[in-house]
């Protein structure tokens, strides 16, 4: 009987080959998988009045429940469908709208956009919490033109800044596991990588 100190090391070996593995795929499918998980939020904030006005409040409830944790959900504040309000307000819906359509904009000019700055950033989410700051301490009431501006404007300063920075760091971790799984595949201690077209101009 063989002892269990013998295949300690392959297993673990074989188990963090598994996760670089998965997280070469992720490093590689980093966009899409964003852009996919922004889709889901702005799908299922218009899903919400819709199971409602057709009879299914469980699942809708379900769906307000969640989006309660980041939203106050106001009704004279959000869009209407169906005659149901949005899961969450105007101004957030601007927010995950503008980030799910700047994530779509951005992979085809990832190559294209550098970096903004923290200021660049600050610039364009003053407007928002200048809106927002007025209107909590009742100087004034907003709009539902303000929000939605104000919010689109903040979704844009987020993905300018973080989108390219997420782009380079996932590239990084990209490279770093190719480099490693060629060794491995060397080898003999792995399968290697499914090649793809860039990587002979991004890792040489």
């Amino acid at each position: 009987m063989e002892h269990p100190s013998h295949t300690a090391a392959p297993r673990q070996e074989r188990l963090i080959i598994a996760v670089d593995r998965a997280m070469y795929h992720v490093a590689r499918h980093w966009l899409w998988l964003l852009n996919g998980a922004g889709a889901l939020l702005v799908l299922l904030a218009i899903l919400a009045p819709l199971l409602n006005a057709a009879g299914h409040s469980t699942a809708a409830r379900a769906i307000y429940r969640i989006f309660s944790l980041v939203c106050h959900q106001r009704p004279d504040r959000s869009f209407v469908l169906a005659g149901e309000p949005l899961a969450y307000c105007q101004r957030d819906a601007a927010i995950y709208g503008g980030l799910l359509v700047a994530g779509l904009l951005y992979a085809p000019l990832r190559q294209r956009i550098r970096p903004a700055g923290l200021g660049v950033a600050a610039a364009l989410a003053a407007p928002m919490a200048l809106d927002g700051l007025t209107q909590l301490v009742g100087l004034r009431e907003s709009t539902a033109a303000l929000r939605v501006t104000t919010g689109a404007l903040f979704a844009l300063g987020v993905a300018w800044v973080v989108f390219p920075r997420l782009a380079e760091g996932f590239a990084e971790i990209e490279q770093t596991l190719w480099v490693r799984f060629d060794r491995l595949a060397r080898e003999g201690r792995a399968r290697p990588l499914a090649p793809h077209p860039r990587r002979e101009e991004r890792f040489g």
